[in-house]
């Protein structure tokens, strides 16, 4: 057991046992001295002086315990109480108040140092003040017991006395030793501490201060010549607001008063200047330290230099400021552009429009024939333009819904209309199948067909004759609407880019297709400015299915919206896993 206490001790601990295990050894030897010396002058002992002889071996007992598991600060406490009782014991025994060993009540206290501090202390003190008075007590009633050390006249008192202060003398002796090994330790170990501090303070990179409550630098350490360029000497005493920049005094003052005023952590980013002139970013944490009652609390920095991150700040904030304009003009380009395309393209499909119907006089089939291509060609543009000037609108956020009750049959049968020439030219069939109960629905009904229109321009385009595009509406937590076509499906690799802006699938077969490949953009920014989402699954070779849910969409019996309104955020555009 003793070496599994050896083991398991560790620094201070095992040291205060050292030294507990080292005077409980000295009392016990020299309790059986004086044990052996009162057997051979007084003879054999009777049961109360037995007593006593065993309490002087007891400190052997407590050593051997030192070496377990047993809490030192318990076998210190205990060794104390049995110690003065032992001595109260001894002085009842050999006369009382003048005894040879009352003298010995001086140790208590003075061992008591050695287990602790002043509360150690003054308990030990009690503990021996009250055993004194017990043999006070027990002398006035008269009921000491006769000493043998006295009426068997062997030694003359003062040699008695003389062999108690030489046994006092040597207990005390042993506890000044001790108690310098004590001392010694606690210096090391401070030294030690020291030490370790200031080799830290002076190989951090961060600069380390300390301040009184005013900010006035009381302590800095070496790493303020790499940071600032002074020496310690050289910013000790100085005001931190001194060094820190005009514009950042507040953010100082109120890290300082975190710390001095509040007792809490204070953080502050602030520019401090270089003795070279120039200001350098610094992030400052800042701690109060503990002071005893009634003195001012003084206050712990770290510093950082930062600079090279508020560099990357603020390049980023740079980046992000050319993005938002180059956004915003290329915006402004889109819709300027549209508006200055669309003015002479409805003239050309106006004028187109009237040579194809000949509404002034025949002009000819050959004339017809190029009147129509003129008509579709920028029937087809203005579409485009349309779709850009959309995109432009929902990215500058100036596009708005105007929702209302519709019948969403007619609108999905308007959106086929628009595509049915396309469609039988392409030889592809296209099939409705809207439930009865989204036949109503609450929605912007440009929006909803333009969705609509796109997905089945895009289903017809990548059909191949004889394929089919199906168009579906059904309730499943609001109004869902899916588009789906029998084409050539895309690829895994090819489904995460598409919903980004001016983003096609590049293949044989797709790259011979006309389109600016906003398509799909539109309908994933339409669709979340409903609130809701659009989901895109489709499988190479087979073909595929966009969903576009819209939670709010749904109305009740009484035509009224049954999922509330739309809430315009915009959702990001998914494919399915």
């Amino acid at each position: 057991m003793a070496a599994d206490t050896h083991s398991s001790d560790r620094g201070p601990d095992r040291a205060g046992r050292h030294r507990f295990v080292a005077v409980q050894a000295g009392k016990a030897a020299v309790g059986v001295a004086l044990g052996l010396a009162f057997f051979g002058l007084a003879g054999r002992p009777d049961a109360a002086e037995a007593v006593a002889l065993l309490g002087l071996g007891a400190p052997a007992l407590l050593g051997l315990l030192g070496l377990t598991a047993v809490p030192l600060a318990v076998l210190e406490q205990l060794g104390l109480a049995l110690f003065a009782g032992l001595i109260g014991w001894l002085a009842i025994l050999s006369g009382g108040v003048v005894s040879p060993v009352t003298v010995w009540f001086a140790l208590v206290p003075a061992e008591a140092a050695l287990a602790g501090g002043r509360r150690a202390v003054v308990k030990a003190g009690i503990a021996a003040g009250l055993a004194f008075a017990v043999v006070v007590a027990v002398q006035a009633l008269g009921a000491l017991p006769p000493s043998r050390l006295e009426y068997q006249g062997a030694l003359p008192p003062w040699e008695i006395y003389a062999c108690s202060m030489l046994a006092a003398l040597v207990q005390a002796v042993l506890i000044a030793a001790a108690a310098q090994d004590r001392q010694r330790a606690a210096d090391a170990k401070a030294a030690q501490g020291a030490a370790m501090y200031r080799f830290l303070a002076d190989n951090a990179m961060d600069l380390i201060t300390r301040h009184s409550s005013d900010g006035r630098i009381r302590f800095a350490s070496p790493a303020a010549l790499a940071l600032l360029g002074r020496l310690p000497d050289e910013i000790t005493g100085l005001a931190l607001p001194s060094l820190v920049h005009p514009e950042d005094l507040n953010a100082v003052q109120s890290a300082l008063m975190e710390a001095s005023y509040f007792g809490r952590d204070g953080q502050a980013e602030i520019r401090l200047r270089h003795k070279q002139g120039h200001y350098l970013w610094v992030e400052m944490r800042c701690r109060p330290t503990r002071a005893p009652l009634g003195e001012t609390t003084d206050i712990v920095a770290v510093t950082r230099d930062i600079s090279e991150r508020k560099r990357q700040e603020r390049a980023l904030v740079e980046a992000r400021d050319a993005a938002l304009d180059a956004s915003r003009a290329k915006s402004r380009f889109l819709a300027n552009m549209s508006h200055e395309l669309r003015t002479p393209l409805n003239a050309v499909i106006g004028f187109s429009e009237v040579m194809t119907r000949e509404m002034f006089g025949p002009i000819g089939p050959r004339y017809q024939e190029y009147s129509r291509l003129i008509h579709e060609s920028g029937s087809h543009l203005l579409e485009l333009i349309n779709t850009v000037l959309d995109m432009s609108k929902i990215e500058a956020g100036k596009f708005e819904l105007h929702e209302e009750l519709f019948d969403l049959g007619e609108t999905v049968e308007s959106a086929v209309r628009v595509l049915k020439i396309p469609a039988e030219r392409a030889g592809v069939a296209l099939q409705t199948a809207i439930a009865p109960q989204t036949r109503l629905v609450f929605a912007d009904r440009r929006a909803i067909k333009q969705v609509l229109v796109n997905l089945l321009s895009n289903g017809v385009k990548y059909t191949p004759r004889g394929g089919m595009v199906r168009v579906g509406a059904h309730l499943d937590r609001g109004v869902v609407l899916t588009v789906a076509d029998t084409g050539t499906g895309i690829s895994k690799s090819d489904l995460a880019r598409l919903g980004q802006a001016f983003e096609q699938v590049e293949s044989a077969q797709t790259r011979a297709r006309e389109g600016t490949g906003l398509g799909l953009a539109l309908v994933k920014s339409l669709a979340a400015l409903h609130g809701g989402e659009a989901v895109l699954e489709s499988v190479l070779g087979e073909g595929t299915t966009v969903t576009v849910r819209l939670p709010f969409a749904a109305v009740d019996e009484q035509g009224k919206p049954a999922g509330g309104e739309a809430t315009g955020k915009v959702i990001a555009f998914r494919t399915a896993s």
